[in-house]
């Protein structure tokens, strides 16, 4: 049988004074897809685009991501992946096909501005805030935990790249 591993398992972990880059694991992470009235059924308010509300995260006006700090547990009350029912809602199960990197310390912000698009210095960028952009011709989401923690959600296929991008960037925090 298969047996899932880290995308990082060859990542060598970045840790210094001032910054530490980890692997932060055990999230689950859903997608879901459709009409606004049809998402508003089934989860809701809906949160405001670049803010995070009750774990739910507002993409596209289409989209909206549910983000739970653990792996999702199979239950009976777990909502189904990989369709949709009577709602409309498509729901599709992303935990396994992303991977999650934590950066935190003093100059996490200073090193995500030398890596990424995004002017993370704004007051617009407060805890609870995220964006969806590009990093080393990436899409990643990065989403804002407090004022020097970070979580980078990155496709699984591309994890160890951008883990290499950012650690090489961080070299001047060793």
């Amino acid at each position: 049988m298969l047996e899932a591993s880290s995308a990082l398992a060859r990542a060598k972990a970045f840790t210094s004074s001032q910054l530490k880059i980890e692997e932060a694991p055990d999230f689950s992470l859903l997608q879901y897809a459709g009409s606004d009235k049809d998402l508003k059924k089934v989860l809701g308010k809906l949160p405001v685009s670049g803010k995070i509300q009750n774990g739910l995260m507002r993409i596209s006006p289409t989209q909206i991501y549910l983000l739970s700090s653990h792996s999702r547990e199979s239950g009976k009350d777990a909502p189904k992946s990989g369709g949709h029912d009577a709602s409309g809602v498509f729901i599709t199960e992303l935990s396994s096909s992303r991977t999650r990197i934590q950066i935190s310390g003093a100059p996490a912000r200073d090193l995500l501005a030398k890596c990424a698009p995004i002017d993370f210095h704004t007051s617009q960028f407060k805890p609870g805030s995220f964006v969806m952009t590009g990093m080393h011709h990436v899409p990643v989401l990065i989403h804002c935990l407090d004022a020097d923690t970070f979580h980078i959600y990155v496709m699984r296929t591309f994890a160890l790249s951008i883990w290499e991008h950012i650690t090489d960037a961080a070299l001047e925090y060793a």
